[in-house]
């Protein structure tokens, strides 16, 4: 099952400038959903191991999914004639934190990327005309990903951002770049619930 790629930081020598397509960084658990022709929505996955109805934290993402997105996405598929498909969605609830979730809260699941069989991830033009309609992160736009702009995120002083930051895509499929810039609100309260070495982790992760 295809793992979601790690995200660039958008931070120190390593900075690169590019026009991007913004969305908002929704903090909850990245899942992965694969569905096929032949078997329809059969395998779930966290972004390191897989899961079934029976895992404590995540097993109701699996309801919530065939309740709010596997007649739409399926149906999406099939006009699109891909034999199969892994969509990733943001596990998420009012007081989730740092990958870390209420198990009272009401949890929901929010679109974010698509990845058909052999295309790779879709670019955010097509992710946009194919699933905009649906529920998936706030788009800001198209920006110039420039070390002000990060600034300006860090500051909060983009209006929208849920809490945790935005996520910058360029390009598509294989040849897809993306990047990553959080609000310091943010980073104070990861910081301020689980300590300076713990909080660090889940900031560079």
């Amino acid at each position: 099952m295809k793992q979601y790629p790690s995200i660039n930081s958008s931070n120190g020598q390593s900075f690169k400038e590019f026009v991007a397509d913004v969305f908002d960084k929704l903090d909850g658990s990245n899942l992965r959903f694969e569905w096929s022709k032949k078997q329809g929505w059969y395998k779930f996955g966290t972004r390191h191991r897989l899961f079934d109805h029976t895992d404590p934290v995540f097993g109701k993402a699996i309801s919530i999914w065939s309740k709010d997105w596997a007649e739409p996405m399926a149906k999406i598929a099939h006009d699109s004639r891909w034999e199969s498909v892994i969509a990733f969605a943001e596990f998420h609830g009012p007081n989730s934190l740092g990958g870390v979730h209420d198990p009272n809260d009401e949890h929901k699941l929010t679109l974010f990327d698509v990845a058909p069989y052999k295309k790779g991830i879709l670019g955010p033009k097509e992710f946009l005309k194919t699933f905009g309609h649906l529920a998936i992160p706030t788009y800001f736009g198209k920006v110039n990903w420039t070390r002000d702009f990060v600034a300006k995120v860090r500051a909060n002083e983009i209006e929208g951002i849920t809490l945790e930051g935005v996520v910058g895509k360029s390009g598509s499929g294989h040849d897809l770049y993306m990047a990553k810039a959080k609000t310091q609100i943010w980073i104070d309260k990861i910081l301020a619930r689980y300590g300076q070495e713990e909080g660090q982790k889940l900031i560079s992760s």
